[in-house]
């Protein structure tokens, strides 16, 4: 009798445990909202963020824990209309550090609201119709009990926003804005919006003010080029035969950032052994943005590369490149490669594809296994979490209202 009262209770406690310690994932409800549904381009698109306390106790949120040494709570995931991710051209994600003062005990059945604007993490978003979808970081909280609950990342539903286009007069005057350069800040602000309808009429002036040396906005017309995409390619290609090599960084990058098929003819050349080196890892990085099997497989020739660090950057590039058709053959790559700076560089690709941890070399021969914590970098975590998450189903939680 006293067996089957203790396998009771056993089995109790084992159906508590998930309730009290993984349950709080149930407590915290995420809901956006867009402050309003249509927005025209460049103005500034700003989403409301509201966190409910479905608990029947209150929730102290100044008492977080990053186990994993993220640094940042609010996030979104932005789909344009043909559901492709879209990727911001600066930083990965918004990262917010609470603050005593922003953040504070939620009590039971309460709302914190929180309101994000999309360009803080994002490059602004030109036409069309975008799904957006929020992410709440929040790894660990304690209540006021000091019991430690766990709630991983809390999902909202998708929300759609319209960005419409701007009139054609308005963006005539934009181009005439081009023309007359005599106002810095304006000409700027020209190429921003020109570039993000993807305008051609605006290719030439910025070829032009690409290559006035003496012009201060010289760089953000190759960066504006980029982000206009094919059209702009054979532009972009005859800077590379007009300008310094000091420029030609730039000038890759913004092939890169076509993410056109269209551009790989005009990095090849820039592989060829015989060039520089750096200017060969820039064409790698560069090929990395551009999501083709043509692009992936020249970054895979380059993997025999006579050059160390050529070699190393185009593993970072698969790894960056998160095709899991990759794994195969970086795991052969670990057999043969004698050099640890990029057996290392390797180890952290695969573990960056597929979570697994491989074992390396170090310099002095030994077996060293990769760690993730003290082996990525604080972006790379960061990038790496994203990447988890961006694909996963999302889950339909219930209503904040």
């Amino acid at each position: 009798m006293k067996k089957k009262l203790l396998l009771a209770v056993f089995f109790f406690l084992v159906w508590l445990l998930p309730a009290t310690v993984f349950g709080a994932a149930e407590t915290l409800k995420l809901t956006i909202k867009p402050v309003k549904k249509r927005y025209t381009v460049f103005e500034p698109v700003q989403i409301q963020f509201m966190i409910k306390n479905s608990s029947k106790q209150p929730v102290n949120l100044n008492n977080l824990s990053w186990p994993n040494g993220a640094r940042w709570l609010y996030a979104l995931k932005i789909y344009d209309g043909k559901q492709n991710r879209i990727m911001p051209v600066g930083q990965y994600v918004f990262r917010k550090q609470p603050t005593s003062e922003e953040i504070t005990v939620i009590n039971s059945g309460e709302v914190f609201e929180h309101y994000m604007a999309v360009e803080e993490m994002y490059n602004r978003l030109g036409p069309g119709t975008y799904t957006m979808i929020g992410l709440y970081h929040n790894y660990r909280y304690n209540l006021d009990t000091d019991q430690q609950l766990w709630t991983g990342e809390i999902t909202s539903k998708p929300v759609e926003v319209e960005i419409e286009p701007m009139a054609t007069e308005t963006l005539d005057v934009y181009i005439s804005n081009l023309r007359q350069g005599d106002d810095a800040q304006q000409q700027v602000t020209a190429m921003q919006i020109l570039s993000l309808h993807r305008d051609s009429r605006a290719i030439s002036f910025l070829r032009n003010i690409a290559l006035q040396e003496t012009n201060p906005n010289n760089t953000e017309a190759v960066k504006a080029l980029g982000l206009i995409g094919d059209a702009a390619i054979p532009a972009l290609s005859s800077l590379l035969t007009n300008l310094d090599q000091s420029r030609w960084p730039e000038i890759i990058f913004a092939l890169g950032m076509t993410k056109s098929t269209r551009a790989i003819p005009y990095l090849v050349p820039l592989l060829l052994v015989k060039q520089e080196e750096n200017i060969s890892a820039w064409a790698l990085q560069a090929l990395a943005s551009i999501e083709d099997i043509q692009a992936r497989d020249l970054i895979v020739q380059k993997l025999k590369d006579p050059r160390e660090t050529i070699r190393q950057i185009a593993v970072e590039a698969l790894g960056k490149g998160r095709d899991p058709r990759s794994i195969p053959v970086l795991i052969e790559m670990l057999k043969t490669e004698f050099r640890a700076n990029v057996r290392r560089q390797i180890a952290k690709a695969l573990y960056l594809l597929s979570g697994e941890v491989y074992p390396y070399k170090d310099y002095q021969g030994k077996i060293t296994a990769f760690n993730p914590k003290k082996d990525l970098s604080q972006d790379e975590k960061d990038a790496l979490h994203d990447y988890l998450a961006r694909d996963r189903q999302v889950s339909e939680p219930e209503d904040s209202e």
